[in-house]
């Protein structure tokens, strides 16, 4: 009688377990972007009624053949305006489910890593933008690569890199004349981007040397040039520098 009892008790637990596990994986499902197959750390809704990642449904949106101003829903497949609406209280609702561990496994651990991300570029911002040249810096790094929960903006980069620049970070010199050599977020001034570049080499900085060497190493240059560059190049390879912020895959790119 007792083993059936305990057997009945342990069926009955299992069926509760089977339950639960069902109930949780149903609710990390609803809220899981059928765009990222994650779940969003910015979540929006659209015209559809479905719940997405804000920047996965405006870049659907925004290379999407549209007809009239609508496009066809990525989940229903149903003609929708691309109007979208902020989902504050699902956010909130993600984070208490996950530090309740209600949603567990890799789906909470990239929300979590966002979280993160989010976190560090609200202190970096802060700090940069409380006069600290490195954090101005980096946050220019960030916004040039698009990385660490940054979208790439390299308009915003380069604001960035000119105040390291301007408050004495070399490495803020070597990117505000990489950008200007380039174009990139700024009108091309190739005179003052090598100038800024040509200053930073010469006190040590081998990122400064690959960027003049790579510029220099283009076709149409003139041999004077490609000669410069080739001097420049083998200083970067032969580690010729004081301050060495290349990785391996830069110093292979200058071999």
């Amino acid at each position: 009688m007792k083993n059936k009892k305990r057997s009945s008790n342990e069926m009955s637990k299992l069926e509760k377990d089977s339950e639960a596990k069902r109930q949780k994986q149903s609710v990390e499902s609803d809220l899981i972007c059928p765009i990222t197959h994650e779940l969003p750390f910015d979540p929006v809704h659209a015209e559809d009624g479905s719940l997405y990642e804000r920047q996965a449904i405006e870049e659907y949106f925004a290379t999407t053949t549209k007809s009239e101003g609508k496009v066809r829903s990525p989940v229903k497949g149903v003609m929708i305006g691309t109007s979208i609406f902020a989902a504050p209280h699902i956010k909130n609702t993600i984070e208490s489910l996950i530090s309740n561990d209600m949603i567990t496994g890799d789906v909470a651990n990239k929300w979590k890593e966002r979280a993160k991300e989010k976190k560090y570029a609200e202190d970096l911002l802060k700090d940069a933008e409380n006069g600290d040249k490195i954090a101005m810096f980096n946050l220019g790094t960030r916004y040039y690569t698009g990385e660490k929960g940054f979208k790439k903006d390299r308009k915003e980069a380069y604001k960035w890199f000119k105040k390291a620049n301007a408050a004495g970070c070399v490495e803020g010199t070597v990117m505000e004349g990489k950008c200007l050599l380039e174009g990139h977020g700024v009108e091309k001034d190739e005179v003052t981007g090598m100038l800024y570049l040509g200053m930073a080499e010469g006190q040590g900085y081998d990122l400064a040397a690959y960027f003049i060497g790579e510029y220099f190493s283009r076709e149409g240059q003139g041999l004077n040039k490609k000669m410069l560059a080739r001097k420049m190049l083998e200083k970067v390879v032969n580690g010729n520098y004081t301050h060495k912020t290349l990785n391996a895959a830069g110093k292979e790119l200058a071999n």
